[in-house]
């Protein structure tokens, strides 16, 4: 009677505690795979503007059907409608300060002509009153010193949100390049071709550009890419570094900086790199500051008298009373041009639009993901940031 009695006030007592006074177990908040990482961050808020033209995308917007497509189609799209606006005239420059609305009012008005520069000028204005981020983009050979003539063209990159790196287009010709399904900018294709894949790049032509101008398709990929092989000694960009705008010489095939441009002089410095995170600057980006939030049982000095915890076994047997919980405090910050607010995606659920730049993610059991990007006033998004958490034993 008495050792019943004694089974069953322990087993009472038992019932009373905590599951924790008993035997808890240690879950553990593991990060198993992120592209929240730091990286060259442009601040600078000159790198960041796009551009407000009303006039511009009315007009454009008149004649073209393509305002409504997504990243990276868009951009496709606004090369194939710009490239199909007129013949190239390579000698035939605008007056300096010439609107590219002024330039497609002469195109069809007038019937005029223009050179590389100026397809990439209208292309790159239409894509920034559209709320993207587009550059002209200078390429030239590794003799562009004293090589003689046509050591140069003029190209544009597109900063994709989509994808989350530049990626460039040559509207002259209406051509973009995909390797293994992957769009490429101009390092990209120069990589390539230092590795001996530059055969492997498909450089496709738009299809209203190659039906317009009545060419074999087949034909042209392969002139271009005898073409564009020439012209990956430098990368040449602007970038606003040390407090003013600078033109950045980034250094491919090339193996020295050169000082003249076919034997003439310039009035404009040149900033040479090798490091392509300084001609590649990552757009739009959010950047997450993170923690798991303490365990609020007590702190760390008090448990460890409370518990007689002296040795490494012991911290590790009653790690459990310190463990954080299953709450991430995030911080978030961006650099995007004209910036409206956050969206987060918790477990690939729905997008939702929060207030203010911080959130307290409550962890499930098991696997969790949460995405969070950027928006501007243009409804652009930005490229998506995430972090994989496993909350577990």
């Amino acid at each position: 009677m008495q050792l019943g009695y004694r089974l069953a006030a322990t087993l009472l007592a038992i019932s009373c505690f905590p599951l924790s006074a008993v035997g808890e177990t240690l879950n553990k908040i593991e990060i198993t795979a992120t592209n929240n990482y730091q990286s060259v961050i442009v601040e600078q808020p000159e790198e960041l503007k796009t551009t407000d033209d009303n006039a511009l995308t009315t007009y454009v917007f008149e004649r073209a059907r393509f305002q409504n497509n997504k990243d990276p189609q868009l951009f496709i799209d606004v090369m194939d409608w710009v490239a199909s606006q007129w013949q190239h005239d390579g000698m035939n420059q605008p007056p300096a300060g010439t609107s590219s609305l002024d330039i497609l009012k002469k195109v069809h008005d007038e019937g005029e002509r223009y050179r590389c520069v100026e397809y990439g000028q209208v292309m790159a204005d239409i894509l920034s009153a559209m709320g993207h981020h587009t550059r002209q983009i200078g390429l030239q050979t590794s003799e562009v010193a004293y090589g003689g003539f046509g050591m140069g063209h003029v190209a544009t990159e597109v900063w994709s949100n989509a994808l989350g790196k530049w990626v460039f287009f040559d509207p002259q010709f209406s051509i973009y390049a995909l390797h293994n399904g992957e769009y490429l900018n101009i390092h990209d294709i120069y990589q390539l071709k230092r590795q001996q894949q530059y055969d492997q790049i498909q450089f496709l032509v738009t299809e209203q550009f190659a039906r317009l101008n009545q060419l074999d398709v087949e034909a042209i990929k392969s002139d271009y890419a005898n073409f564009l092989s020439n012209y990956l000694g430098f990368h040449i960009s602007s970038r606003h570094l040390y407090g003013e705008r600078q033109r950045v010489f980034l250094m491919m095939e090339a193996k020295t900086p050169p000082l003249t441009f076919q034997g003439m002089g310039s009035e404009y410095p040149k900033l040479f790199t090798q490091n392509p995170d300084i001609a590649y600057p990552e757009l739009n980006k959010t950047s997450i500051a993170m923690t798991a939030l303490p365990n609020a049982q007590s702190d760390f000095q008090t448990l460890m008298e409370e518990h007689g915890i002296e040795t490494n076994e012991q911290y590790l047997e009653h790690q459990w009373r310190f463990a954080a919980k299953g709450e991430i405090s995030m911080q978030f910050y961006t650099a995007m041009d004209r910036f409206s607010h956050f969206q987060i995606r918790q477990n690939r659920e729905e997008w939702v639009d929060i207030e203010g730049e911080s959130f307290v993610w409550p962890l499930n059991k098991g696997e969790n993901r949460f995405e969070v990007r950027s928006i501007s006033e243009t409804i652009v998004a930005g490229p998506i940031t995430f972090v994989d958490i496993r909350y577990s034993l």
